[in-house]
């Protein structure tokens, strides 16, 4: 395992590291050009609460206490960045007709050493589904291609970004905050070491719905109790995504999982759904690959970002380059607390106007999602297609 992790995609990574370049030198042009010339901030969240609890109210506790934006949000625009699931055999095609977003793609497989668009838009399924993390963050960098050459001002107001987990990356290179050659190598190291991970136990995630008077606490209690009555040790079920109100993604041992399918609606769960992955991501389970992670991350130039980007996992803004490096560290085995991201992005007074959010392809769901919790956000946001 450890030769695995720490061996050849570390060594890949040290060796690119040392001749890296930022994607705005790359042969003297630019696929994604300097977009945004002076940043500002919305503020961050009440920075005196040691943990961002609230999980289904309409607006941050803090909204009601804050002043009036230094600028109006109509005038400033959020970016948000999908993550592994919204991959799909086909996506990208459109993208590639336009020069910026195909010149992308093949800085990408310059550095990756395989074709990211034919595997984007031709699969196969399976090869798709391996190189999903790859896949996703090219094409939605490309999306923002399209975004910046159809809506060029709208980007050149992006005040704040954020990604659904594997999406963080990609807000980060908007930010600035990492180098496109610096993303692609972690992400390859980063879903390599999560498919070790993965292997080592059996495991997955699982979408639930719930009632309002759910019980999902002591439905997990009750789930690992019988994984552990079936021989497993130390079993794992916690929530990994906090994706809106009334629906969580829970994620652990297969035993545990497989309980809560046939037996969680008498603890408030109105419908379950398996999520297509083969691990348990996003809890503890993933540890191991956050080692590695962390081993490469002390490879990778990490700068401070340029606009403010919300951390999916803490809810908080990314401060420095400090604050990014501590954000990846805790990417990968941290549950995304995405409904609570969006809170920090879009908190302030409800008679407030929010700025436009372009969410980026592939997939719906971060819109679909953004309507779900604060639908006054989602009036004023557009999806970029992939």
């Amino acid at each position: 395992m450890k030769s695995l992790l720490f061996g050849a995609f570390t060594r890949t990574l040290v060796a690119k590291a040392c001749r890296c370049r930022a994607l705005s030198s790359c042969n003297g042009t630019s696929p994604l050009k300097r977009l945004v010339e002076e940043a500002s901030s919305f503020g961050d969240a009440e920075e005196s609460e040691p943990e961002l609890r609230w999980a289904t109210q309409p607006y941050a506790r803090a909204a009601s206490q804050r002043t009036s934006p230094v600028v109006d949000p109509r005038e400033t625009a959020v970016l948000l960045f999908p993550g592994q699931g919204a991959q799909y055999v086909g996506m990208g095609k459109k993208l590639l007709e336009l020069p910026s977003a195909r010149d992308l793609y093949e800085l990408a497989s310059s550095i990756v050493g395989w074709d990211v668009a034919r595997v984007c838009t031709e699969g196969p399924e399976e090869e798709l589904q391996r190189r999903c993390q790859v896949c996703v963050l090219v094409t939605s960098l490309a999306a923002l291609e399209l975004a910046r050459d159809e809506r060029a001002g709208a980007v050149q107001r992006v005040r704040a970004a954020a990604g659904f987990s594997l999406g963080e990356i990609g807000a980060l290179v908007f930010a600035e905050a990492l180098s496109f050659e610096h993303a692609l190598r972690l992400t390859e190291l980063r879903a390599a070491a999560m498919e070790a991970a993965a292997a080592e136990r059996e495991g997955g995630m699982l979408t639930l719905w719930l009632a309002p008077d759910a019980r999902l606490g002591e439905a997990m209690w009750r789930a690992r109790e019988h994984a552990a009555a079936r021989g497993v040790a130390q079993p794992v079920c916690a929530v990994a995504n906090y994706l809106h109100p009334g629906c969580k993604v829970v994620a652990g041992d297969a035993a545990a999982l497989r309980w809560l399918e046939t037996e969680g609606r008498a603890w408030g769960v109105r419908r379950s759904a398996r999520v297509r992955v083969a691990g348990a991501f996003h809890t503890v389970l993933m540890a191991r690959a956050a080692e590695a992670v962390r081993a490469g991350l002390q490879h990778v130039a990490v700068a401070e970002p340029r606009v403010r980007v919300v951390s999916c996992v803490t809810a908080r803004t990314c401060s420095g380059a400090a604050g990014v490096r501590r954000a990846l560290e805790r990417l990968t085995c941290s549950p995304v607390r995405w409904e609570q991201t969006l809170q920090a992005l879009y908190a302030r007074p409800r008679a407030a106007p929010q700025p436009l959010t372009l969410t980026l392809g592939p997939g719906g769901a971060l819109r679909s999602s953004l309507r779900l919790v604060n639908a006054r956000a989602w009036d004023a946001s557009l999806q970029i297609p992939a």
